[in-house]
């Protein structure tokens, strides 16, 4: 069959999988879904299916509808008889991709639920029902009486759930539970009254001009919803059209890895991605090729799981070319998220010149304020503990309204009065925003899917940290 490949910047890697099986040849790659769509409109082309991956998605949620539904015009006047194999690990991409498609049997998508997807199981899905005739995609049933769709079949379900759902009556790979929820996220539900007692009004307006370039450090003790916290955050500033880079400086955890699953499907592809932040910190122009390019306005830059936390190489990662790395990023970016842990930041303390502001993440109770304030006093000499402060906003994150102390509601001020108290910073100091905890928020990890893209109260109230920290 004939194969026309958008899978992102590695398409060329992922090219030379598929065509080991001698079933496949690739006739034409692009990098972006939206380049393949102006290709086909300039050019009458010859090919059987368009497979689409995440990887090759850099528009927004708005401009993939747009893209998804042109395309389907163009193949009703020009392409009737080629299919559309989609592979998401996108819940969104996923919601969208049926409204718009739904019941058309040229459009087969497959949600996968797994960090890495083998290559063995995209040739499946690209050869799949190609012998088809009359209807691209057959419900379940059909196939199962067919016993060489059948074999097909188990091929790519083995590791299936027992009762997976299903889509144009398509069994969706490695599906999720905690994904049966994401249709109450997309509309804003949820049965937890801690969000719904922080509606705030829709928000749609420009943060500051475009010109502006900020740096933002999002740290916390362990456990404190840092990494949650910059992950939405880089989501939330893309989506208000700021270009942003989100730097992931917990080398030893790397939990960036989990919110953003596409890093790890581009390191299957090109393995040298793996040192992407050692990459970009030791050439930073190189940053549109050693980082993983998220949407149109968002990059990220991390380390995959398979390097060694004593690899030689991140030891290059030192004062001066980790401040030249965010100098540059300050030129070319509006805003430069970096994950940093309180540890880690204490190291390169010097970059506080070069930081605009600090989230710190916190929770609402008295543990966890106390522990905070003493490990950053620990941590840093009396000079740099002067800008830590200064520079420092709270972010109240897995915020549980229950919470009490002394028999007052734990609120955000009352976390910042005591984190005056304790810690000396200046009296005004004001948090920046809270990060509701519910059972929807635990999904993110499941998922991969950030819940500032899923559930509007949540959008509203990164959007507000956000404001605040810039």
């Amino acid at each position: 069959m004939k194969l026309y490949l958008v899978a992102g910047s590695k398409s060329d890697m992922l090219k030379r999988s598929l065509e080991e099986n001698q079933d496949i040849e690739v006739v034409y790659i692009a990098n972006s879904f939206e380049e393949a769509l102006n290709h086909l409109i300039r050019n009458s082309l010859d090919f059987d299916s368009m497979l689409l991956m995440d990887a090759g998605i850099v528009e927004n949620t708005e401009s993939f509808t747009d893209t998804l539904n042109t395309l389907r015009e163009l193949m009703n006047s020009s392409y009737p008889n080629i299919t559309i194999k989609f592979i998401t690990k996108d819940p969104v991409y996923l919601n969208n991709y049926n409204n718009i498609v739904s019941g058309d049997d040229r459009f087969e998508v497959y949600f996968v639920d797994n960090v890495r997807i083998p290559i063995s199981y995209i040739q499946e899905v690209c050869l799949k029902n190609q012998n088809k005739k009359s209807s691209r995609i057959q419900p379940v049933e059909k196939q199962v009486a067919d016993d060489s769709s059948k074999t097909s079949d188990e091929k790519l379900t083995q590791t299936l759930t027992a009762k997976s759902k299903t889509i144009f009556g398509v069994r969706l790979p490695f599906f999720s539970k905690s994904n049966a929820s994401e249709e109450k996220l997309e509309n804003g539900e949820t049965n937890n009254s801690i969000i719904g007692s922080y509606v705030q009004p829709k928000q749609k307006i420009s943060l500051v001009s475009k010109d502006f370039r900020k740096v933002i450090v999002v740290t916390g003790c362990r456990g404190a919803g840092a990494t949650s916290t910059a992950a939405n955050l880089a989501i939330e500033s893309s989506a208000q059209g700021l270009s942003t880079i989100l730097v992931d400086m917990d080398i030893q955890y790397r939990g960036v890895n989990l919110y953003f699953p596409k890093f790890g499907d581009e390191v299957e592809y090109n393995p040298d991605l793996s040192y992407s932040l050692v990459r970009c910190v030791i050439k930073p122009d190189s940053y549109d090729i050693n980082s993983c390019r998220i949407n149109d306005n968002l990059f990220v830059t991390t380390l995959a799981y398979s390097i060694s936390s004593k690899d030689k190489l991140l030891e290059i990662i030192d004062l001066k070319k980790l401040s030249a790395f965010i100098n540059f990023l300050r030129l070319k970016f509006n805003v430069v998220l970096i994950d940093m842990p309180i540890s880690t930041l204490s190291k390169y303390s010097q970059l506080l010149t070069q930081i605009d502001s600090i989230a710190l993440c916190v929770n609402n109770n008295l543990y966890s304020v106390i522990s905070t304030v003493r490990t950053v006093e620990d941590l840093f000499v009396k000079e740099d503990l002067v800008l830590f402060t200064v520079k420092s906003r709270p972010v109240l994150t897995k915020y549980n309204e229950a919470n009490r102390h002394n028999g007052k509601t734990f609120t955000p001020e009352l976390a910042c009065k005591i984190i005056c108290e304790l810690g000396g910073y200046n009296s005004d100091l004001t948090p920046a925003g809270i990060v509701p905890y519910s059972r929807e928020f635990d999904l993110q990890i499941d998922s991969g899917q950030k819940i500032t893209s899923t559930n509007k109260v949540y959008k509203n109230h990164y959007f507000t940290i956000l404001k605040n920290l810039l």
